[in-house]
């Protein structure tokens, strides 16, 4: 006889030590059965339990009812100890169920009949259980018909779950899931097989930014995809990530595109002294820039670039860097007063309140922001400049301005600005409701504003959004009352009817009064409405309903 044996699992070896036979122990449990559901017709519920003496297997039972009357006559303590143990033989009885279904289960080799067809098969390892918890295995034919079936609802699942994605990815993108254009197809295409593509031709600038926007989104705008944009007769490049391009591919740009009159690089890390130089040297159309990033770029070649192309820039954007002082801001100055109209500076880490005087001489200005620029913004700094500009000025962004107060509401603004319809006053902690309200309140110099953001005026509450509402409720197109958060009800229902018949988006994310009766009233009432931002409003739910062509983002139930 061979003493050869396979590999055992741990379970098998210890039925085997203690003599244990698993048919032995499949009779035993099925006699159990039986004695319980005779011992249930006849006294109620009996328990049962699977014991071990001298490596024998013995089942035993007994009534409830034998139970209760032992219970009653033993003291409370010894009481819980049987009802604890009781407990712990049930689990005990639950995992020896389980460890007999796997004994009890055919091995493969063995001859099954199919649970489904009733025809004879050789089980295996890949032999399927029945279906809906029925007893046997299928055979090979009926296991084969049902993982067919599984197949397909599990690729029903996974495209229903890519379908969700997609919804919740164009929610938060702010654009509708609908049937794309064939052109808007075709430009994914292209942006999809970039880098194989050898030549773009003539599609136009707006087909082109498009590409260049999915291109920056994805982070695929490199040294071999810019030179595709690079058409000699284009005036007009906007880059929104240029974190791949090296300093030879800036350079490809002045020399593809010597027309070009407004250049957007943006995350533009790699872009030194010597790319804006030959900027300088080469782009003589240039009128307008915008710089993000450029923190390579030193004083002296600003100065450079200033002083040869100043004279014909009307707008000028620079931000995120700390290599641009008071020199280069001089230099601007002075070259550029006779022509600048939009000035924006964000994050120049190097401008000083000292600093900022030298914009008295852009008397020109129609566009102005300083943000993110504490150090730099005082109150009456901001009056003086107010006082030269604001009567022509159209945008003004002081955006992160904790350091202002409310004189610049009341003593810059509010005298001086007349034409204003853009405003910024995002992160302006110290800015109160009560200026706020006087700000707007009879307000006769100035026509209503457009774009509004007062984004974590934590001071501000119903009553100067509601000026703010009677006064420009009749040319408002966009509101940011983000983290407003002691607003009430009753400035939406104010905004709901007061004819914002132009209204086309509203962040309201984190005004927590706002529910779902407030959004659905404003999707009705406001006919120009597309856009509500409801991030962090969790009494904003998935019931809320919107009338066509309205999306509501920043929903819990918006999720990818």
């Amino acid at each position: 006889m061979s003493r050869v044996r396979g590999p055992n699992s741990a379970l098998t070896e210890f039925l085997r030590e203690r003599g244990i036979d698993a048919l032995a122990i499949r009779q035993r449990y099925e006699e159990a059965q039986r004695e319980q559901g005779e011992g249930g017709q006849n006294d109620g519920a009996a328990q049962e339990g699977i014991t071990e003496e001298d490596g024998v297997v013995t089942v035993s039972s007994a009534t409830s009812s034998r139970n209760s009357r032992r219970q009653s006559s033993e003291p409370a303590a010894r009481v819980r100890s049987r009802v604890s143990k009781k407990k712990k033989r049930d689990a005990e009885d639950e995992d020896d169920e389980l460890i007999l279904d796997r004994i009890a289960r055919p091995k493969p080799g063995q001859i099954e009949f199919c649970a489904e067809c009733n025809n004879r098969f050789t089980v295996t390892a890949y032999s399927k259980p029945a279906r809906d918890g029925g007893e046997g295995l299928l055979c090979h034919s009926c296991g084969s018909k049902y993982a067919q079936e599984e197949k397909k609802q599990k690729k029903t699942q996974i495209s229903s779950r890519k379908k969700r994605k997609s919804v919740a990815a164009a929610l938060l993108d702010k654009q509708d899931v609908m049937v794309p254009k064939l052109q808007d197809l075709c430009i994914k295409l292209i942006a999809r097989y970039i880098d194989d593509v050898d030549m773009l031709g003539d599609i136009g600038e707006v087909n082109m930014d498009k590409i260049a926007r999915i291109l920056s989104r994805n982070r695929s705008l490199k040294d071999n995809t810019v030179r595709l944009f690079l058409v000699p007769s284009v005036k007009q490049l906007r880059f929104w990530d240029c974190s791949n391009l090296c300093s030879d591919s800036y350079k490809l740009i002045a020399s593809f595109c010597p027309q070009l009159e407004s250049l957007v690089l943006s995350m533009c890390g790699q872009m030194t002294d010597e790319v804006l130089d030959y900027f300088t040297e080469k782009l003589e159309h240039l009128h307008a820039i915008a710089f993000n990033g450029a923190f390579l770029i030193r004083n002296p070649c600003w100065i450079n670039f200033f002083t040869k192309r100043g004279s014909q820039l009307t707008s000028v954007a620079i931000s995120n860097t700390l290599r641009f002082d008071r020199t280069a801001l001089q230099a601007l100055v002075d070259n550029c007063a006779d022509t600048l109209e939009e000035l924006s500076l964000s994050r120049v880490g190097n401008i000083f309140a000292a600093d900022l005087p030298l914009l008295l001489k852009l008397t020109k200005l129609i566009s102005l922001e300083i943000s993110y620029m504490r150090d730099a913004l005082t109150d009456d700094v901001i009056i003086d400049i107010l006082k030269l500009i604001g009567p022509q000025l159209i945008t003004l962004n002081l955006d992160d301005c904790d350091t202002l107060s409310d004189r610049v509401l009341l003593e810059g603004i509010r005298p001086y600005c007349g034409k204003l319809q853009n405003l910024s006053l995002g992160l302006g902690e110290n800015f109160t409701n009560e200026a706020l309200a006087t700000l707007f309140r009879d307000w006769e110099i100035n026509n209503g504003l457009i774009n509004v953001s007062l984004m974590r005026c934590t001071k501000v509450g119903d009553e100067g959004v509601q000026a703010l509402i009677e006064h420009s409720a009749k040319t408002l197109v966009i509101l940011n009352i983000n983290s407003v958060y002691s607003l009430t009800d009753s400035t939406f229902h104010l905004l709901a009817t007061s004819e914002c018949e132009f209204l086309s988006q509203l962040d309201i994310g984190f005004v927590h009064c706002v529910g779902d009766k407030e959004v659905e009233m404003l999707s009705e009432r406001c006919p120009s409405l597309q856009l509500i931002e409801a991030y962090g409003n969790i009494r904003i739910t998935e019931v809320a309903k919107m009338k066509p062509g309205v999306r509501l983002i920043g929903r819990q139930s918006d999720t990818i």
